[in-house]
């Protein structure tokens, strides 16, 4: 039985106009489109409405009011791909006639292809040609957006005033740990985290500002404080996500996530499921955050596209946190996951670092990580409840897989980088080879050999985010350089008085330090900090320091605010508004999970005294 959605393919694959288009841009354009019959009279747009859709005639004929002309084949309401905001004139059957509906806004995205456009504009011109009303670019009034908002005046009040009285404070009083460079970018620090705190700016511009700072006021060298730039850790997010970018620019991404809604039910629970197993499997093996969200994002936008406009913005912000929670829940339970765990194994004893390899580490963490599993579903079930049911029917699937087509080159290059990219985290003991240099060995071959051309690369990757990275690293190694760790490890000693003596009070004191200390610093300088204080403790009174490090590590990855997480920031970078990480209950919900994690460590509690941990 021939469905609407064969006809729709059918008809899409058949019109001159949409060969100019790559077949994934087709596939995410199905399921937005319809069939509609008129009867005779029947008025299918009119003069001065809202241009909301496009037409292509299947067959009948229509009056556009104009000459007498009759169109039977073609395009009609051209305005709606174009960009104006009105239709120009009234289309009415002439008699019964059916018509391909195309959404505005899918139209619009396949029209910034110039081959796409100038074909819909040459279809539009013939008939229209100064029609309409032109968008007009509104500009961002600063001043009015100024007055207008209270917190924006409140914040760069704090800004200004924050740095002065830190740098006031600590140079009128006596810190013999403290030096004038370190008193100097407490006050700097102080300024950018007003700056985060009051969102005045895109992230990256007060972590910028910060290395600036310091180099100006002489805190550090410029070397030490742009060494982020040059840092393994840059090089490796900037190659995944070149990666990413191929991978999504093929259609790779689409082209799987079809298939897991092909394998699944169609239900919104499996949409959630599907994204959050997904990045939990990959955690374990793409050792850093960053790069599990290049990779994983796009699925996410895919995703939302092929639902319609209501289902999507009802669903974005639940899907988000399945995608966000998946990449970075389990971070701390595998060895692999980040490079600040290894930092983390670094500090362990030798006959601790032997106990604690890959399986031997994930099988000491694994309650924790299935209690915060179990926890997590109950959570996300109570606070992202919606109403209705968002099914992508199958038939639908099946249709844009086939208009997909055969794999393409580009793609086969997507699979074959992932796979050797991943396939060299696993066999990194065998060939010795830091992953950064392999990851951009891979973005080399990508493109050398034309999958990723110029112009991707400076639109498709996420450069504001690379700076914002950048210029963290720099920030942590200032820290360092000052001496401000030092300062902080004399000032939160106290801290370890509890561990041999009250290890669940111990855990309250640390999660609450934790949570302030984070709202300044970024997750890998507080993991090094709370280490540098708390491991060289637990091995002076006996305690077990990989149990230490574990906990920092789970506590350290816990954020409200998008800029206290890089990672985050580079999903709301790449995702876009559709996403809604806006929406109040993500907030709420990120709350929750940093007492999720604390009950699933007191949970844990007697498996670690099984196991002769605690």
């Amino acid at each position: 039985m021939i469905t609407e959605t064969d006809s729709a393919a059918v008809y899409l694959r058949n019109e001159p106009l949409f060969d100019a288009c790559a077949a994934p841009d087709l596939a995410r354009l199905l399921p937005h489109v319809s069939i509609r019959t008129l009867e005779a009279g029947e008025e299918l747009h009119s003069m001065g409405r809202s241009a909301t859709f496009m037409y292509l005639i299947i067959d009948g004929a229509f009056s556009t009011g104009r000459e007498e002309v009759i169109l039977e084949s073609g395009f009609l309401g051209e305005e709606a791909a174009i960009g104006l905001e009105f239709y120009v004139a009234t289309a009415v059957a002439t008699r019964s006639s059916r018509v391909l509906v195309l959404p505005a806004g899918p139209m619009q995205k396949l029209a910034q292809m110039a081959l796409f456009r100038e074909r819909m504009l040459a279809s539009f011109s013939g008939r229209f040609l100064n029609g309409g009303k032109q968008h007009e670019i509104k500009h961002w009034d600063i001043a009015k957006k100024f007055l207008e908002s209270p917190r924006i005046i409140l914040g760069w009040m704090m800004t200004l005033l924050a740095p002065a009285a830190v740098i006031g404070y600590f140079l009128s009083t006596s810190h013999p740990l403290l030096n004038e460079q370190a008193v100097y970018f407490l006050g700097i620090i102080s300024s950018i985290v007003m700056m985060w705190v009051f969102r005045l700016l895109p992230d990256f511009i007060p972590a910028l500002f910060a290395v600036l700072g310091a180099i100006l006021l002489g805190v550090a060298p410029p070397e030490l404080a742009l060494g982020g730039f040059a840092s393994d850790s840059f090089f490796m997010a900037l190659s995944i996500l070149g990666l990413s970018a191929v991978i999504s620019i093929s259609g790779l991404s689409y082209r799987m996530l079809l298939w897991l809604l092909r394998v699944g039910p169609d239900s919104k629970f499996w949409y959630n499921f599907s994204l959050f197993i997904t990045g939990a499997f990959l955690t374990p093996v793409i050792p850093t955050t960053n790069g599990r969200v290049a990779i994983m994002t796009p699925f996410l936008t895919d995703l939302l596209g092929a639902m319609d406009k209501d289902s999507a913005a009802r669903e974005a912000p639940g899907l988000s946190m399945s995608l966000i929670s998946g990449i970075s829940l389990f971070s701390a339970i595998f060895l692999s996951s980040k490079s600040v765990n290894f930092v983390i194994f670094g500090m362990l004893p030798p006959q601790e670092q032997f106990l604690f390899q890959w399986l031997h580490w994930f099988y000491a963490a694994s309650v924790c990580g299935g209690v915060l599993f179990v926890l997590y579903w109950l959570a996300r079930l109570l606070l992202f409840r919606t109403t209705g049911n968002p099914a992508i029917p199958k038939q639908v699937v099946r249709e844009q897989i086939h208009l997909l087509g055969s794999m393409s080159a580009i793609e086969w290059a997507g699979v074959l980088g992932l796979i050797a990219l991943m396939a060299s985290f696993l066999t990194s003991s065998l060939h010795r080879i830091d992953i950064p240099w392999v990851a951009l060995a891979i973005l080399f071959s990508l493109l050398m050999f034309g999958f990723l051309d110029q112009n991707d690369f400076r639109k498709k990757i996420d450069w504001s985010f690379l700076f914002f990275l950048g210029s963290l690293i720099g920030i942590v190694s200032i820290i360092r350089y000052v001496g401000l760790d030092i300062w902080l490890s004399a000032n939160l000693t106290w801290i370890g008085n509890f561990m041999a003596g009250d290890f669940i009070a111990f855990v309250l004191i640390v999660a609450a330090a934790m949570f302030v200390v984070r709202l300044a610093l970024p997750i890998n300088a507080t993991v090094i900090i709370f280490a540098s204080i708390l491991i060289p403790t637990a091995l002076h009174i006996g305690f077990n320091p990989w149990l230490i490090g574990f906990i920092i590590l789970l506590l350290a990855e816990t954020f409200i605010w998008p800029y206290q997480a890089s990672f985050y920031t580079q999903f709301i970078s790449m995702a876009g508004p559709e996403a809604r990480t806006d929406d109040q209950r993500v907030a709420v919900m990120h709350v929750v999970l940093f007492f999720c994690k604390l009950v699933a460590i007191y949970v844990s509690i007697p498996f670690w005294k099984s196991l002769g941990i605690l």
